[in-house]
């Protein structure tokens, strides 16, 4: 059985092993004793090397690769035949070189190959026999014919046997590729889903080696790079993990006391000195019979879920207090009403004396205040979402400027700019969005003691990268709000959304409350940023 032309390994290995025995051949002709013939050998050698630069250029053409095996072949036991024939005949030690064309040939082309070229083998001794000086056809008849056929039966044999090694061979390296493929595709398939999984993946043998972590394993566990190795250099979990004993004594449960744990929570130091919540859960890994292999830990950063959860109780004590606010402002302004009214009244009917008269204004002062943050509390208590259109968000911001500049905290040395790539369209209601950002731009200009700027501006998605924007791929359009003012410390920062949280005389603690409501409101995510003495930046995320 012969292999396709199309398997057939380069033949340049034989072709240069081919040259190195006639060179060893020749060696041994000039260094040999009698019945050698050293110059006929000596052209052998130059025949042999003419015939390799022949080969060397017909395999290079990449045609009949078959072909040319089966001539180098030929060639071959003919050489061999000549070489026998000039260094004695049938007493030639040379003789033995019959066999590694029959071995070659059977192991690449097929034991029929090999067969044949054991028959040539022994028509060469017989060619031998022929040109041979004894009397082959009398008394030595039987003893030729004896050592002919011992010499047919011998390279079949070696041709058969050559044959079936090399298909052996063949079918074990190919059940050895198919073996590594099946591997390769299967470790691609577990770096490919362990690698993009948000979890993280941890594998421990039975031997407490550490067989695999995943990217975000890493990530999570603060490790700087993938601990695992090759096997025989795989490292002990313990060693690996040594900055996270919290870790560790998870992993050492379920490994030395067979202990698994389902959804454990714990926190890791990272080396920077950040506290990390982190989830666990643990099995235990089991061959086929049962028999413990080791442990797998899959386990989640559980700091963007404590956030989550923290701002869901927020909204909940929110939307509590909103309600409740509600409820108390509104019985609280009838009688409020009744008691600005009767001021004016009695301001009306009597003539107060200038004691009489500052009183009096300062009870009509207070009561507006009052009426003002309970119509803030009410504007908290109801802000809902309302019905939106498209809505050109960079004429609303020159509308905002424009109001901005006729409040009483605007003072001429300020510079008020607004930024705007083009016509913008986003999907907002106009008056609530209208006074989120006045709310935004008035904090602006009182962060503001004397000289300073304010500016708004309009910015794509696009151009989020360019301006420093982190918003996420579900925002389309950002809002900012900048100034150069005070700042804001960055112990307040994560209560400055909280209602009745402020810093002014005459605030109400609400306005940046309903700011984080209006925006909320509008399915979209408002931040800051803030340093103290060089001024704040406010962006509000907004979807398409």
């Amino acid at each position: 059985m012969t292999e396709r032309a199309g398997d057939f390994p380069k033949t340049r290995a034989i072709i240069m092993a081919r040259l190195l025995i006639a060179v060893v051949v020749v060696v041994l002709a000039i260094l040999g004793g009698a019945g050698i013939e050293r110059t006929p050998i000596i052209w052998l050698g130059v025949i042999v090397a003419v015939l390799t630069g022949v080969y060397l250029l017909w395999d290079r053409s990449g045609l009949l690769p078959e072909v040319l095996l089966h001539v180098q072949f030929a060639c071959d036991i003919v050489l061999i035949t000549v070489l026998a024939h000039y260094s004695g005949g049938l007493g030639s030690h040379f003789k033995i070189l019959y066999f590694l064309p029959v071995l070659v040939a059977s192991a690449r082309l097929g034991a029929a190959s090999g067969m044949v070229l054991a028959a040539a083998s022994g028509g060469g001794h017989l060619v031998l026999t022929v040109l041979g000086p004894q009397e082959w056809m009398g008394e030595e008849a039987s003893k030729t014919v004896a050592d002919t056929a011992s010499l047919l039966v011998t390279l079949g044999l070696v041709a058969i046997i050559a044959a079936y090694l090399a298909r052996r061979a063949r079918s074990s390296e190919s059940a050895l590729v198919e073996t590594r493929g099946r591997l390769e595709t299967s470790e691609l398939r577990f770096s490919t889903v362990t690698e993009s999984v948000t979890s993280g993946i941890v594998l421990v043998d039975r031997e407490g080696r550490l067989i695999h972590v995943n990217r975000t394993g890493r990530e999570i566990l603060g490790l700087e790079a993938a601990a695992e190795g090759e096997e025989g250099e795989r490292q002990d979990y313990r060693v690996v993990f040594a900055e996270v004993p919290a870790f560790c004594e998870r992993i050492a449960k379920a490994l030395d006391a067979g202990q698994p744990e389902n959804r454990v929570e714990f926190f890791v130091r990272r080396k920077h000195g950040a506290s990390v919540p982190v989830g666990l859960s643990t099995s235990i890994l089991r061959d086929e019979a049962g028999g413990e292999r080791g442990v797998i830990a899959i386990f989640q950063d559980l700091t963007e879920a404590r956030r989550l959860e923290e701002r869901l109780r927020h909204d909940d004590r929110l939307a509590a207090l909103g309600e409740f606010a509600a409820g108390v402002a509104h019985e609280i302004r009838n009688p409020l009403n009744a008691i600005k009214g009767s001021i004016d009244l009695l301001n009306e009917i009597s003539d107060p004396s200038n004691d009489e008269l500052k009183l009096i204004e300062l009870v009509q002062r207070e009561a507006d205040r009052l009426n003002q943050l309970l119509h803030d509390v009410l504007q908290f208590g109801r802000m809902e979402s309302t019905d939106r259109a498209g809505v050109r968000l960079d004429s609303l911001l020159d509308e905002v400027a424009a109001i901005a500049k006729g409040h009483p905290s605007y003072d001429q040395r300020i510079e008020m700019d607004v930024e705007t790539p083009g016509p913008v369209i986003g999907n907002v209601n106009a008056e609530q969005m209208k006074r989120a950002l006045l709310n935004l731009t008035i904090n602006a200009l009182e962060a503001i003691d004397a000289d300073g700027s304010v500016r708004l501006s309009v910015v794509g998605k696009d151009d989020f990268g360019a301006r420093g924007l982190e918003g996420g791929p579900e925002y389309e359009v950002a809002i900012l709000v900048e100034d150069s003012g005070c700042g804001i410390p960055s112990d307040k920062r994560e209560e400055y959304f909280q209602p009745f949280k402020t810093t002014k005389k005459e605030g109400t603690g609400l306005g940046l409350a309903i700011v984080d409501k209006i925006v909320k409101s509008h399915d979209g995510r408002i931040s800051l940023a803030s340093e103290p003495g060089r001024g704040s930046r406010f962006v509000v995320y907004l979807r398409s």
